[in-house]
């Protein structure tokens, strides 16, 4: 030994072949839960049928009904006059049939097209109250992150779109086959012997109306026919969906459309909003509504993924939507002398 140290082999490196790459399977989607759908769909139809005739009556110029009738206070009193007039569910009926035809389609337009992108979400469920038309609409719920703005947009603008082409026919023979009357609005309300329920006409309903029975004077207005009440409920909902607000549809479009810019428009639209409210203070509801929602909408996964051309000319036509469907005024009650 001439005292070196000792050479000590190293040991044999191995490489490890490369990892495979693992396919994405996105997670299963929960069961739909159409038990519970189907006994909300019920009650929609029956709460529906029962409450949406007395509605109607109260928008019309020639029926008078008590007003009892309309207050929300007396639903039973409601139900149990209109059970027994048969006469009034067949048109309770007929206006259910078609209004929850509309929202199904709209809210279909939706589950479809999470079911098309795998994102897991809820059925449609409808919303039945005792009170006024007999139901404030149907929501699904969606589960899963949504990936990208083309995701998000596809997902939000599909619904609008089922629901205006479902209720278009609806609005054409309803319109069409309703009926023109004249009204004088007491000069001071403590004149009036009566009072109407004035339903606000949206730049559609105008539009429509204008085709079949041409320009209204003052003092006119529309008897609607029970097809075009249930096409103006639809109509309403549909404007009510695409205000460009938090994690409604037209939120959703927004987004999709001009990424994070959305959240410095949000609180000016959510004021233009509060002050349509001095119009009719039913938008203060909704105000509050999207505070709990938050006016801002949440992001995307993806970032970075912009919306295509096409996308682009649809997000127009959603705009469009709006400006058609939105009633500053949904209603108003009107003195008459």
């Amino acid at each position: 030994m001439n005292g070196e140290p000792p050479i000590v082999p190293l040991p044999r490196l191995e490489l490890l072949p490369p990892p495979q790459p693992v396919a994405y399977r996105p997670p299963p989607l929960p069961r739909p839960r159409w038990g519970l759908a189907l006994v909300l769909l019920f009650l929609a139809f029956l709460s529906v049928m029962t409450f949406s005739p007395v509605l109607l009556m109260g928008i019309r110029t020639d029926v008078q009904i008590d007003d009892r009738l309309l207050d929300p206070r007396f639903p039973i009193e409601t139900a149990v006059w209109v059970w027994h007039h048969p006469e009034l569910l067949a048109v309770g009926a007929q206006i259910s049939l078609i209004l929850l035809g509309i929202l199904f389609a709209h809210e279909m337009g939706h589950y479809l097209t999470c079911r098309r992108y795998g994102l897991a979400s809820t059925v449609p469920y409808f919303l039945p109250v005792p009170f006024g038309l007999g139901t404030v609409g149907a929501f699904i719920r969606i589960q899963a992150p949504i990936r990208d703005k083309r995701e998000l947009f596809d997902v939000g603008v599909a619904g609008p779109l089922a629901g205006f082409v479902a209720l278009l026919p609806f609005l054409f023979y309803g319109v069409a086959h309703s009926h023109v009357s004249t009204f004088v609005e007491a000069a001071h309300p403590n004149a009036a012997e009566a009072g109407l329920l004035l339903p606000g006409w949206c730049l559609a309903i105008r539009l429509v109306a204008w085709l079949f029975h041409g320009r209204l004077g003052p003092g006119q207005t529309l008897n609607l026919h029970p097809v075009a009440f249930a096409a103006w409920f639809g109509l309403f909902t549909t404007g009510l969906n695409l205000l460009p607000l938090g994690q409604l549809d037209g939120g959703h479009v927004l987004y999709a459309a001009i990424g994070r810019r959305q959240w410095r428009l949000a609180w000016p639209l959510w004021g233009v909003l509060a002050l349509t409210g001095l119009l009719w203070p039913g938008w203060w509801l909704w105000c509050g509504i999207l505070l709990l929602l938050r006016p801002r909408h949440p992001p995307v996964v993806d970032e970075s993924v912009p919306l295509d051309r096409p996308r682009l000319w649809i997000a127009a036509l959603a705009l469009l939507l709006f400006v058609l469907c939105f009633t500053p005024v949904p209603i108003r009650i009107v003195n008459l002398g």
